[in-house]
């Protein structure tokens, strides 16, 4: 209970994507595409001062940061966990999945290309379940949030509708 008072902000985006469920023992193991909604909930007080006074944050620089950081690599791309043993197939040079890929996993947190041979081509470090691709969107957009909001405004949760009957959030709020 601090003397500033706390607001939420949404701001959805949608892609489509492309998929698989590595291990799933249903047909989610093949791949297959969606039509993702990714909803940003940020939380903070409303700016006092400056061109976002009264908001929490500029819904257009949400916009911006979503989709500089999800809808540009991951739309219309083939999203693949770095272990898949598909990848080595639109991989065209086996050697760059260690030599590039990995290491920049590691650096990074994902690798994006659009030389692959399915054309656009976006690898992560876990299998992308609609939980682990709310995570993942969540630490790529945190720190944007926080920029673009001169540190007041913190990202409060993702939410990914992998369908219009199935949502994942990150990290899970249940207050």
């Amino acid at each position: 209970m601090g003397m500033s008072k706390s607001y939420l902000i949404e701001r959805q985006i949608e892609i489509d994507a492309g998929h698989r469920v590595t291990h799933h023992g249903s047909k989610c193991r093949n791949l297959h595409g969606h039509r993702y909604k990714i909803i940003a909930v940020c939380v903070g007080p409303l700016a006092t001062e400056g061109e976002q006074q009264g908001m929490v944050l500029d819904f257009g620089f949400l916009k911006e940061e979503m989709l500089r950081e999800i809808h540009t690599p991951c739309d219309h791309a083939l999203i693949l966990w770095m272990d898949d043993p598909l990848l080595k197939n639109f991989i065209t040079d086996a050697t760059l999945i260690e030599k590039e890929i990995r290491p920049q996993i590691a650096k990074m947190g994902f690798y994006q290309t659009n030389q692959s041979a399915a054309g656009s081509l976006y690898i992560m470090p876990t299998v992308p379940t609609a939980e682990n691709l709310a995570a993942h969107w969540f630490e790529r957009l945190q720190p944007r949030v926080r920029e673009r909001s001169a540190n007041k405004a913190h990202l409060h949760q993702i939410k990914v509708f992998e369908t219009p009957n199935c949502m994942a959030a990150y990290p899970a709020h249940t207050a």
